[in-house]
């Protein structure tokens, strides 16, 4: 009786044992231990194994601090700003009384175009008096053209033409070729770890001038102002990169020629300063 009593104390603390401690301390994911990358410094200029550059995890740092610029804070006013293109409104070809139009004295006019020596198209008016008398007034409206053109140094751009017998010139050109390239403005050329391709060479120009047409054909000078934008450019497996190399900004001079043949206007320029050639094409009206 004795042991039969002991045999049924002993179930509970058996069911007891059998719970899994999961239960109360559930299994934990056990995480492998990862061995840390060390990125090689930017200073190194051997080539990386992977044809990527560091520059695009670690860009260069500009380690200079910035200073204020000396009177940044004082503002500059044009006194001519406000009245720039007052005084114009009285320009144009209207000018019939220049051209020996008649004040009074007529009783209506009728409109005449005509051809010049150089076969340019120019306005005319027939004047009618009162007495009948009949009087053609023939007008002197200046030749203009205008046109698109392009550089042999990848510039592209437009001129612009006013003037008969003397005329003025004018002309803007800009670089046309895309950067497709990351920029990285802190970066320099102790500090690549890529192979070096050609600069990056962006432009664009800005020229005046003035010429003299012998019938159809006029000879021009110019000269203008050049903005050059220059960057060191290399590439690595995921494509070009640049940064800053230099950048300029200097007088220069062309000489030239166009030629009117009918409505159409051919140009040609040649620049000894930076030797480079404009070729033209427009309309003349």
């Amino acid at each position: 009786m004795k042991n039969l009593f002991l045999i049924f104390a002993m179930v509970p603390m058996l069911a007891i044992g059998q719970i899994s401690n999961w239960r109360t301390n559930p299994p934990q994911q056990q995480s492998t231990p990862q061995t840390q990358r060390s990125t090689p410094s930017t200073q190194q200029s051997t080539p990386q194994t992977n044809n990527v550059s560091n520059w695009r995890n670690d860009p260069p740092k500009n380690n200079i601090q910035p200073q204020p610029r000396p009177g940044s804070n004082i503002i500059i006013r044009d006194p001519y700003w406000n009245n720039y293109g007052q005084g114009w409104n009285n320009w144009g070809w209207n000018r019939w009384d220049m051209w020996g139009a008649p004040n009074f004295g007529w009783n209506y006019w009728s409109p005449m175009p005509y051809w010049n020596d150089w076969g340019y198209r120019q306005p005319a008016r027939i004047y009618v008096y009162d007495n009948g008398k009949k009087d053609t007034i023939r007008g002197k409206k200046p030749i203009i053209s205008f046109g698109i053109q392009k550089t042999t140094d990848k510039q592209i751009g437009g001129f612009f033409t006013i003037g008969n017998k003397g005329y003025f010139i004018a002309e803007y050109n800009s670089s046309f070729e895309r950067d497709n390239s990351t920029f990285f403005q802190y970066g320099k050329i102790s500090q690549v770890d890529f192979p070096m391709v050609n600069d990056l060479i962006q432009k664009n120009s800005f020229y005046v001038g003035a010429g003299k047409r012998i019938k159809r054909t006029g000879i021009h000078l110019m000269i203008g102002t050049v903005s050059e934008d220059v960057k060191w450019r290399g590439k690595d497996a995921l494509g070009y990169i640049t940064f800053p190399k230099y950048k300029d900004r200097f007088t220069t001079i062309k000489i030239g020629a166009i030629h009117d043949y009918k409505n159409f206007t051919i140009k040609f320029d040649y620049d000894p300063i930076i030797n480079n050639g404009t070729f033209g094409l427009g309309v003349n009206f």
